[in-house]
């Protein structure tokens, strides 16, 4: 509790939450407004906000109550050791399809801002400058490391929201017909995902609270209200100044709706590509954590080794991160794997259909409804009976959203 290896402050915590929120998806808002319209999209804002901000605290509690210093080790703890193979392998896979997306992002960002001084500029290449210039924040082990990224690119994003609300009110009214109500409820179920995933952080929960000085129940609710209070607040105005904007134009990614040649636009251009060039250290530093995670787990399987949790202290299990060579050769390889795959793709919407509407409702709200659920089953505890509701409740409604808008984003696809 009063350990050494707690830096964080509140302050820092919020920040590193926030960063982790305000990513790629944001640029996919203005879309899921235009879809939903302003009062059904406000709506769904909050209600997932919502969702989002309980579904941390029961991390949180899952973590307290068994020990355990990350996502799949509350897996472990709840449902043994096959579920901590699952989390960490689909939590690996689905952040190399978040970094795919951020680097097709990033290029697709900065080749035009560059072609405004270079003629023809090679995107890949550009991409691959970026990642050279950034190799010092992506080989960092923890996030308050990357703190000073959080502070840019919560500021980096808001310079895009404002140019983009600042264009709306100069255009109002809207080019639109309907502003107000959804186009139809397939296209609610198309694009609730995408609200879903734009709030998507419960892969950092764990750390984050680990790393926070006096981690007591109030200042890790504190620090998860506020985060996700911020981040909503943020990506409301950014959706719905963007739709304003644009109108029945709405694109996927609001960027190309943006002139180019606009000084405001331009700027807040820059400013989107710098919050996606340094998210990309927040999700490879859990990505790489699940990968050493798997290869730990192969390797104490082999051994034989047993690891006991002991209730509220994180968990003291030797991984293979501490060894250097393991740890920098991980992490080039993640890169690799991922600036491949930002070649191959087409677009940064083939990547976000890819990872699939049903792997954010199983990361943000399944599993750890699920869990906390198993964890009270097995502690036989009776003194959580508001939070033992809520997570029955939060559980099969994920799972019937989570249903409903796969086949529905099967259906558009096809």
């Amino acid at each position: 509790f009063h350990s050494e290896t707690r830096k964080s402050t509140p302050v820092i915590a919020t920040f590193n939450l926030v960063a982790t929120i305000i990513g790629g998806g944001v640029l996919s808002l203005p879309f899921a407004f235009y879809k939903c319209g302003i009062l059904l999209g406000s709506l769904l804002m909050l209600f997932a906000g919502i969702m989002t901000d309980r579904s941390l605290y029961l991390l949180c509690l899952c973590a307290r109550q068994t020990g355990a210093s990350s996502y799949s080790q509350v897996g472990r703890m709840a449902f043994g050791k096959r579920m901590e193979w699952f989390i960490s392998i689909l939590l690996f896979v689905f952040l190399i399809f978040v970094l795919i997306a951020y680097m097709v992002l990033a290029r697709d960002i900065w080749t035009p801002i560059v072609g405004l001084v270079v003629t023809n500029p090679d995107g890949d290449v550009i991409l691959l400058i970026i990642l050279i210039l950034l190799s010092p924040f992506l080989v960092q082990k923890s996030l308050h490391s990357l703190r000073f990224n959080s502070y840019i690119g919560f500021a980096a994003v808001s310079i895009l929201c404002i140019a983009l609300c600042h264009h709306a009110w100069i255009g109002f009214p809207p080019k639109t017909e309907n502003v107000m109500l959804p186009k139809s409820v397939g296209d609610v179920l198309f694009v609730f995902p995408i609200i879903v995933l734009s709030f998507l952080c419960q892969f950092n929960i764990i750390p984050i609270q680990v790393a926070l000085m006096e981690p007591t129940r109030k200042r890790m609710n504190g620090v998860i209200n506020g985060s996700v209070g911020a981040s909503f607040l943020l990506m409301c105005l950014f959706g719905l100044g963007g739709y304003l904007y644009a109108g029945n134009n709405t694109q996927g990614n609001i960027l190309l709706n943006c002139d180019l040649h606009n000084p405001m636009f331009l700027l807040g251009r820059f400013g989107c590509g710098v919050t996606i060039v340094l998210a990309k250290p927040m999700m490879l530093l859990p990505c790489r954590n699940n990968l050493l995670e798997i290869l730990d787990l192969i390797v104490t399987s082999q051994s034989g080794e047993t690891i006991s949790l002991i209730r509220n202290e994180p968990q003291q299990r030797q991984l293979l991160s501490n060894i250097p060579w393991v740890h920098y050769s991980s992490t080039f390889l993640i890169i690799l794997i991922c600036y491949i795959g930002a070649i191959k793709a087409i677009g940064v919407a083939v990547v976000w259909s890819m990872c699939g509407s049903s792997m954010a409702f199983i990361i943000g709200f399944i599993l750890p409804s699920a869990c906390y659920l198993q964890i009270q089953r097995k502690n036989e505890r009776t003194d959580n009976t508001p939070w033992v509701v809520f997570s029955w409740g939060l559980l099969v409604f994920s799972i019937i959203s989570a249903i409903f808008c796969t086949c529905q984003s099967f259906k558009q696809l096809a």
